[in-house]
């Protein structure tokens, strides 16, 4: 699909009623992916719904930083989840004052990839449970060409469950973590670049922001996604 075409179809897309389903596989993928998508979308008054397939519990040198501990145990990473979990709903609200609905699956962290490899369907059983009582017109995952594994098993996941329903809604995509490759040749480019207003910036600045367990080691970093544009990939 033409870039110019893509963008249409999107914006043709975010329309009032739509219903828009995006997954994140760990909390602050909800802003720093879609964070000027779900503004604008709400603005036109589509609903939202964003599943979060991990809490972000496997965290370590953020956690040991910020508490001045070594050992992680189960307890630990339990706690630390709640606390990310807490930090997905404030930017959330402070992106969708509180009409983006939301559901946290609670899987392992840095675990999709295995329970994909494994076979395991009861994330798939899940999403397409999630699918068919949503209905989504527009479903938003993470990029199959991303570099951390549980963004990839996550697109598969989304992809897996969509096929198993009768719906035919079309799928964006988001990348966070670029590989090197792609880092260095810089393709593929995406095919949309939503334009982000200066207000819009701010308040998906405010978002991340939000996430105070990873600004202490990232957040030069996680600040940088709050830029002019917010990119996608599109396909029907």
């Amino acid at each position: 699909m033409e870039n110019v075409a893509a963008a249409n179809a999107l914006e043709n897309l975010l329309q009032s009623e739509a219903r828009i389903l995006i997954l994140a596989p760990h909390p602050d993928d909800e802003c720093l992916g879609t964070g000027g998508l779900i503004q604008q979308a709400l603005a036109k008054g589509a609903n939202i719904k964003v599943i979060f397939i991990t809490n972000g519990d496997n965290n370590p040198w953020p956690q040991r930083y910020l508490e001045k501990r070594w050992f992680i145990g189960a307890s630990e990473r339990a706690r630390w989840g709640q606390r990310r979990k807490i930090e997905a709903q404030n930017s959330l609200e402070i992106l969708g004052g509180g009409k983006v609905v939301t559901a946290f699956l609670g899987l392992p962290d840095a675990g999709i990839l295995n329970l994909w490899k494994e076979g395991d369907h009861s994330l798939l059983e899940k999403l397409t449970n999630e699918f068919i009582a949503w209905q989504p017109t527009l479903l938003v995952l993470p990029s199959e060409f991303d570099r951390h594994s549980d963004h990839r098993a996550t697109h598969l996941y989304g992809r897996t469950a969509l096929g198993e329903t009768p719906l035919k809604c079309p799928v964006l995509t988001y990348l966070i973590h670029r590989p090197w490759l792609m880092k260095l040749t810089q393709k593929p480019k995406p095919q949309i670049k939503l334009e982000l207003s200066p207000s819009e910036q701010d308040k998906k600045l405010r978002a991340i922001l939000c996430h105070e367990t990873q600004m202490a080691l990232s957040q030069s970093r996680f600040s940088q996604f709050a830029q002019t544009t917010e990119p996608f990939n599109f396909s029907l």
